[in-house]
């Protein structure tokens, strides 16, 4: 990681990846938007609904609501008992989040307007509409997500841009130099000898429970851990000769890293790939052909993934 920054009070990071593989960068992304620890709202009754919101709306309503609640506040989590109730009443209200009762540990467990400081708009209730919602909190290992963004795109390499700019001068007189720099300058990207990616522009921006730099940093924890234990797998032979190593508890997010790394090894495997049989069947199968022992091939994948985990973990 290069040119690493913080902005927004520390909710906003930016960096560069250099001479790491594309599934690497992807593989942080995805973690961060969907596999970070998060504290949600669960376990939501609703006793008395006469609003125009259907039911099965306003359960998933209260659940989107976001929960100023980190991972380890483990009896905020047990013991917090959220409830909003409004009687029928004359006049059209508004609701925010500042109208939930919490009964718990501490106050102010829902995430305001970052950048206002306000409280997030729920509902409006109509005149005579009466509401009574109770819900508790719980903590999502996977599907929660603590971001607003998380992505990244192929660093411009800039020497690159002037030459393919000048090219394009040169061979489209008349045309608007703006179509170059607007769009055909993602064209000029960093590449390495064999014309792949290599340099990448990373952005991520909390929504405010944690600070980028430690989402960052679980992302990277949650990806080696991944390795650690995916290593540990029996490996068995299929009909064609190949090993292979299944698992029901992963994905494209590290299947398509491995592939990289075990494709990147020199004199390792003679064949590598991964697929996932089915989208409703949770089962990754990797799987490759070597000349030497399947554990030696494991083990330099153990030490490759944890090894760029490890870069991020000593920058952030």
């Amino acid at each position: 990681m290069e040119n690493l920054r913080y902005s927004l009070n520390g909710y906003r990071l930016t960096c560069e990846f250099k001479n790491v593989p594309i599934p690497f960068v992807n593989a942080l992304r995805r973690i961060l938007l969907a596999e970070i620890p998060t504290v949600v709202i669960r376990d939501v009754v609703i006793r008395d609904n006469t609003s125009h919101m259907i039911h099965e709306m306003l359960k998933h309503r209260v659940e989107m609501l976001p929960v100023a609640v980190t991972a380890s506040e483990g009896d905020v989590i047990r013991d917090t008992k959220i409830t909003l109730r409004y009687m029928p009443g004359p006049e059209e209200r508004e609701i925010t989040s500042d109208d939930f009762a919490i009964n718990g540990p501490r106050q102010g467990i829902f995430l305001k307007d970052r950048d206002l400081g306000a409280p997030l708009y729920f509902l409006t209730l109509k005149p005579n509409e009466s509401l009574h919602i109770e819900a508790g909190l719980g903590l999502a290992m996977t599907g929660a997500s603590q971001v607003c963004v998380s992505t990244f795109k192929n660093h411009i390499d800039e020497e690159r841009a002037k030459l393919d700019r000048d090219s394009f001068i040169l061979s489209n007189t008349g045309e608007d130099v703006r179509i170059f720099d607007n769009h055909l300058i993602q064209r000029s990207f960093a590449r390495d000898e064999n014309e792949r990616p290599n340099h990448f522009d990373f952005v991520l921006e909390s929504i405010g429970v944690q600070p980028a730099r430690d989402l960052m940093r679980t992302a990277a924890e949650v990806l080696k851990k991944k390795f650690i234990e995916f290593v540990k797998l029996p490996v068995s032979k299929d009909d064609t000769g190949a090993y292979i190593i299944e698992t029901t508890t992963e994905g494209h997010t590290l299947g398509a890293l491995a592939q990289a790394i075990l494709y990147n090894a020199p004199g390792m495997v003679d064949f590598v790939s991964y697929r996932i049989d089915h989208p409703l069947t949770a089962k990754l199968i990797l799987q490759f052909r070597t000349k030497v022992k399947p554990e030696e091939v494991l083990v330099r994948l153990h030490n490759e993934a944890v090894s760029l985990c490890e870069t991020v973990l000593r920058t952030v």
